[in-house]
């Protein structure tokens, strides 16, 4: 199968994963209004996801050999610390997020990980630390990028029923419904010279699992953490 044939398959695999109709998801996207205590929850159980994030992307771009796949992941990471700008970086935008639901600034000090999110966080370690380069770059540069437009999209839904929640104290999860399909269309564009051999695709195709599986059991320490 052509790299590109083999691309396509994959991203709509992707889009398909239970994780979009995982019982977190569909109990958050679903409610009439998610009650102040159970969104303060979520926040503070999903803050140490968001402040790790650049870490597997960086570490993917040090053990990637191809310098316009390098130059593809320092645009993202750019991006990410806000483009020169350490007060637009999308962990300063979490926290924004994070203050309206009236938390603190010495209540970030601490991060509660549960054990779902550190099972992601030792998964996603070792594979972007690893010998197998295109598996990192199918987690990180196509599983959190090209899955982001729908998974915040749901996530939205539910975030949009806090009480006095307002558009800007969600930046975070509105700008990357855009700004991650513009990563993924430069992660694939680089990647696809790859994606002809059966040795790769099968490289590419365990990334994806493992950042996809991953992410869904964080979801069920999500779901029983906040919704049971």
């Amino acid at each position: 199968m052509k790299g590109y044939e083999f691309l396509e398959l994959e991203k709509e695999k992707l889009l398909n994963h239970p994780l979009f109709d995982d019982p977190f998801l569909s109990t958050l996207s679903s409610l009439d209004t998610f009650a102040p205590d159970k969104a303060k929850r979520f926040a503070r159980l999903y803050y140490p996801h968001i402040l790790r994030t650049r870490l597997y992307q960086a570490n993917t771009l040090g053990i990637t050999p191809d310098e316009n796949i390098q130059f593809v992941l320092s645009e993202i990471l750019y991006d990410e610390y806000g483009s020169g700008k350490l007060e637009k970086s999308h962990m300063e935008q979490y926290r924004k997020f994070m203050y309206a639901l009236g938390f603190q600034q010495e209540e970030l000090k601490e991060q509660e990980i549960i054990p779902e999110l550190q099972s992601y966080i030792r998964a996603m370690m070792r594979l972007t630390q690893g010998d197998d380069w295109l598996a990192a770059i199918a987690a990180v540069g196509v599983a959190s990028e090209h899955a982001i437009p729908k998974y915040y999209t749901l996530l939205l839904r539910g975030l949009r029923k806090i009480p006095d929640i307002k558009d800007s104290d969600l930046e975070l999860f509105i700008g990357h419904i855009s700004l991650d399909e513009e990563h993924s269309q430069l992660v694939e564009q680089s990647i696809l010279p790859y994606l002809d051999s059966q040795e790769n695709q099968a490289s590419f195709s365990r990334g994806l699992k493992i950042n996809m599986d991953a992410r869904r059991e964080f979801h069920a320490g999500l779901y029983k953490e906040i919704f049971t």
